[in-house]
């Protein structure tokens, strides 16, 4: 894939031209290529002061800073891309680059050059993805590892045990081909985790520090994510034309809608009916919604992919994807021709998807996680335990939150926001800032945060747009009343080999 891509890199013999729709910005010994789709901006920090020991001008400070992609900052809506580039490339320090960017949202990859350091990191969630290799003495660095791949014009390297599970039906369908570490397809690439920095000088791999507070009381927390939220909702109607805004039976959902109601008349409100018996509970509530609100509001029936769609959507993969979702990607690519966001949620683990307890051994974790207990699974998770508990324990971070934002959205979420980019469209969460994520974790208790009281979001949501908490979440569907008379936990896997069983 190259449309809305970047490629990264400091070997001299890669070139990408004009005529691919390529555009280049060179940082010393790094060419930093973007497709012309994907926004780039730079800003170059130079201060020169006058020596001690004569009147020679010398210089102070040389950083360089490139974004690719779009940040917001949400304490300042109105500012651009240049005005934050310009303000980050200001930092003193790595210490206060990084505190500077945890304020911020977005989607986007960021390139920091200064004298003592090279460092690449994503947003929170890794929606503008980081894909690195490092041959002999060059690094190789993209939003898309068959990207990587093909402009070193190399076929995939995929060990046997990967392979097996290219063709498990319930890895596609259930798990959605998310592996669980760093490595994706390619055994010789890595995938640069959220949370994490990639200083290709010292040629190190860190986590990021936190600087939020854990002394923070209740009000403060839930004023500051009210006005967190507006503020991004402010400024994607700034920044855009063309809005995109999901609504469903769920907290993320609501609690979105709320932050936007000021904005309502900029949003195109919607929901994509794939027929199936959770999307039609969805659809009903929906427009439930939008009647009480009077939203701009359209109900989307999807169809079947067509074969041109998935021919060309499966070209720009190493393993493409085909799930009921990606019916979605296939309605924008034929149907939205302009720059466009499109809303989505992100705030799983706020309410809930995973039981700290059962992070207390790899088994019970697996487990958890619904994935079969197969060497390459458990070889991952103790990898990422041993690395993670250190870091939990330091920030009193839960680590069935660190794992949630590390791997789930990191590893999980991405894929969906990186298969959107053949479309026009950018799939973007106003949850993916780590202040107000961490902000949450730190200072509410997580019997606070996750269901079935959820008192985050409800209360959040209610503020923002009085009588919305009064029309149910996620009411239960007959599949739920069959499961609750079943033993249905200890034949789920049979179930679901019978429904999935012989669609690849």
């Amino acid at each position: 894939m190259k449309k809305k891509q970047y490629f990264i890199t400091n070997d001299p013999s890669i070139e990408f031209t004009s005529e691919e729709g390529f555009s280049n910005l060179v940082i010393d010994d790094y060419t930093v290529f973007y497709h012309k789709d994907l926004v780039c901006t730079h800003s170059r920090n130079i201060v020169t002061q006058k020596s001690i020991l004569s009147e020679v001008e010398v210089q102070k400070q040389n950083c360089t800073i490139a974004i690719l992609g779009f940040a917001i900052d949400p304490y300042r809506p109105e500012a651009t891309n240049q005005e934050i580039a310009d303000t980050l490339v200001k930092c003193q320090s790595k210490t206060d680059f990084f505190k500077s960017l945890e304020v911020l949202t977005g989607k986007y990859a960021i390139f920091y050059v200064s004298k003592e350091y090279k460092i690449l990191m994503t947003d929170f969630f890794s929606e503008r993805q980081l894909y690195y290799w490092k041959r002999t003495d060059y690094y190789y660095i993209s939003s898309s590892d068959k990207l990587i791949l093909d402009t070193l014009q190399l076929t995939p390297e995929i060990s046997p045990e990967k392979k097996v599970l290219i063709n498990a039906t319930l890895f596609l369908n259930i798990n959605e081909h998310w592996l669980l570490s760093e490595e994706d397809w390619d055994d010789r690439i890595k995938k640069l985790i959220p949370n994490h920095y990639l200083d290709v000088q010292k040629n190190e791999i860190e986590r990021l520090p936190i600087f939020v507070s854990n002394q923070l009381d209740e009000k403060e927390v839930l004023a500051t994510f009210k006005t967190y939220l507006q503020n991004v909702m402010e400024a994607i109607t700034l920044r855009y034309t063309s809005i995109y805004f999901p609504i469903t039976a769920g907290y993320d959902s609501r609690l979105l809608l709320a932050a936007s109601i000021q904005w309502k008349d900029k949003m195109k409100y919607y929901i994509f009916n794939s027929g199936k018996t959770y999307v039609l509970r969805d659809v009903k509530i929906a427009k439930k919604i939008a009647k009480k609100f009077t939203l701009d509001f359209e109900e989307i029936k999807v169809s079947e992919m067509s074969p041109g769609f998935k021919k060309e959507f499966a070209s720009h993969f190493i393993v493409p994807r085909f799930l009921s979702k990606t019916r979605n990607i296939a309605w924008f690519k034929e149907h939205v021709n302009t720059p466009t966001v499109n809303i989505s949620g992100g705030g799983g683990n706020l309410k809930g998807v995973y039981d700290e307890a059962k992070f207390s051994t790899i088994e019970d974790l697996i487990k958890e996680i619904e994935y079969d207990n197969l060497p390459i699974h458990k070889k991952a998770i103790e990898k990422w335990l041993v690395e993670a508990k250190p870091y939990a324990k330091r920030y009193n971070i839960q680590l069935n939150d660190l794992f949630f934002q590390e791997l789930r959205m990191g590893k999980w979420a991405s894929k969906m926001y990186h298969e959107a980019d053949i479309t026009p469209v950018d799939y973007y969460s106003p949850l993916n800032c780590r202040q107000i994520m961490y902000m949450a974790f730190l200072n509410i208790p997580a019997t606070r945060r996750h269901k079935p009281d959820s008192f985050l979001f409800k209360t959040l949501t209610e503020d923002m747009l009085p009588g919305a908490t009064k029309i149910p979440f996620n009411p239960k569907t007959w599949r739920d009343y069959v499961k609750s008379v079943i033993p249905y936990q200890h034949i789920k896997k049979q179930v679901r080999l019978l429904r999935y069983g012989n669609k690849l």
